[in-house]
């Protein structure tokens, strides 16, 4: 039989993944489409795989409705399951009534995003000390 092995050397996708690879954490921000991250998110993690080992990961998500809110649970899954990534527990969700065009207009969105962003620093700090 043949046999093929897939190796993508484009360079982007090197540099990418050079970037994933040296940082502590990540935050992905997706819309949800179909209830799951947009397929480019999910094309970036197979095309950069083993770079997202031992990463903090939170998530940013906007979708139309509000039962779509844990839609990215695969996704996270899939990070922790394959790269024993750490999935920061809160989730910053949006729908569209959250903005007036590119403008925020919710507050308690802008407080979740910071609220994530600490965190972020705070699970990177700690477990950089172990």
């Amino acid at each position: 039989g043949v046999e093929f092995l897939a190796v993508n050397t484009d360079s982007q996708v090197l540099e990418l993944s050079r970037e994933i690879k040296s940082t502590d954490g990540i935050i992905i921000a997706s819309p949800v489409y179909n209830f799951n991250v947009c397929a480019s998110a999910k094309n970036l993690l197979e095309l950069t795989g083993e770079s997202w080992t031992d990463k903090v990961v939170g998530f940013i998500c906007a979708a139309g409705g509000e039962r779509s809110y844990m839609s990215i649970m695969s996704f996270a899954n899939s990070l922790m399951l394959d790269f024993r990534c750490v999935i920061i527990p809160r989730f910053v969700f949006a729908t569209g009534q959250a903005f007036d065009g590119d403008k925020i207009i919710d507050s308690g969105i802008e407080e979740r995003l910071e609220e994530l962003t600490k965190n972020l620093v705070r699970f990177t700090e700690a477990l950089r000390q172990t």
